[in-house]
């Protein structure tokens, strides 16, 4: 077996560990993972929520840090201050700017009313999608249970103002794009984005959603490892 190596989780919009359970068990036993949890009651920025991310790092000796969605940018600048031990960067349908631009200027729109139509929506994505399925439906539920509307809206307005192409250029490490082959959430260009961003970047694509490594967590577990055994080959 190789040597054991941590992968730290970053999670979407919702924050917590839930989304990933799928893809945490379909990993490889020498794959550990480190999922980071958002605290609920804020801060819900990514200059706030960086300090998490150190803490989560600290201490690693051999480590990749996986960035979902939301937290692609938050990953990235983590990857910018090149933390020791730090061997890659995974990005999994996320983005270096708002994933619409022409939204980024509709951010402060973002509030509490509006995240309170999440549920509902998350349920007409999955029916005009047809990947629904009772345990994704849960999961969904619990993740609004946990988390207040007004934190989703937070983290959407960070989202949709972020600007992450600075922190992309200073990363030093290689960056795996893992891309949805049917993201409506975060088209396809974002995947050229990041990697025209990050000094040395590649793209991936597996079949699915924008929740695709909830979906189908066997072909992101199979390309996460596949990407760290190159980093450790090169």
């Amino acid at each position: 077996m190789p040597k054991p190596l941590t992968l730290v989780l970053l999670p979407g919009l919702d924050g917590t560990s839930i989304l990933f359970r799928p893809f945490m068990q379909a990993l490889p036993a020498w794959i550990q993972p480190r999922c980071v949890e958002y605290p609920a009651a804020g801060p819900h920025d990514y200059a706030g929520l960086l300090p998490e991310v150190r803490a989560a790092c600290s201490g690693l000796s051999d480590f990749v840090i996986l960035g979902w969605s939301f937290s692609g940018p938050l990953a990235l600048m983590a990857a910018a201050e090149s933390p020791p031990g730090l061997r890659g960067v995974v990005i999994c349908a996320s983005f270096v700017r708002a994933p619409l631009l022409p939204l980024r200027w509709l951010r402060w729109g973002a509030v509490a009313p509006l995240a309170r139509l999440g549920p509902p929506l998350a349920r007409l994505l999955m029916s005009i999608g047809g990947y629904g399925s009772d345990e994704l439906r849960n999961d969904q539920a619990e993740s609004f249970r946990r988390v207040t509307a007004s934190a989703f809206a937070a983290r959407a307005r960070a989202a949709l103002g972020v600007d992450a192409r600075a922190a992309a250029a200073s990363s030093r490490v290689p960056v795996l794009y893992l891309a949805a082959s049917h993201d409506i959430v975060v088209p396809r260009w974002n995947a050229a984005a990041v990697t025209a961003a990050v000094p040395h970047g590649e793209i991936v694509m597996i079949r699915g959603p924008h929740l695709a490594l909830r979906t189908n967590p066997k072909a992101g577990a199979d390309a996460v490892a596949q990407f760290v055994a190159r980093l450790r080959s090169a």
